[in-house]
């Protein structure tokens, strides 16, 4: 209701759209596929700084910083009056625990097909 998910999809896909013609190509989907399904922790911080550095200029500013701390508690590991480094907040980013847990979901479509195959046969 507040907007905030609409602005949030809004960053994702200006982080998607690496050439910046306001649409996503054939090759930046699969780009995007890849670093969703195979993309190492490292990649997928590397990503979501980008989300979040709105304006492009390589730092999280401080207004950045605060629409990501309303959209989620994931920045407590940082200082909030300062700029953010990409590197900052990768090394910030791993010393959180649920941020951690968030990236190294299982992604992957097949073992989720397995395992919905494996729950109903366990049902009968």
């Amino acid at each position: 209701p507040t907007g905030e998910a609409s602005e949030y999809a809004e960053n994702m896909f200006r982080a998607f759209d690496k050439n910046g013609d306001n649409t996503i190509d054939f090759l930046e989907f699969v780009a995007a596929l890849n670093l969703v399904f195979r993309g190492d922790l490292e990649h997928k911080l590397r990503w979501s700084f980008k989300v979040y550095d709105k304006d492009g200029n390589g730092f999280v500013d401080r207004e950045e910083l605060r629409a990501i701390v309303e959209v989620s508690h994931i920045l407590s590991v940082f200082v909030v009056n300062c700029n953010i480094t990409l590197d900052e907040f990768v090394e910030g980013a791993k010393k959180d625990p649920w941020i951690l847990n968030m990236l190294r979901l299982d992604m992957n479509p097949y073992s989720w097909v397995l395992d919905q195959k494996r729950r109903k046969s366990a049902h009968f």
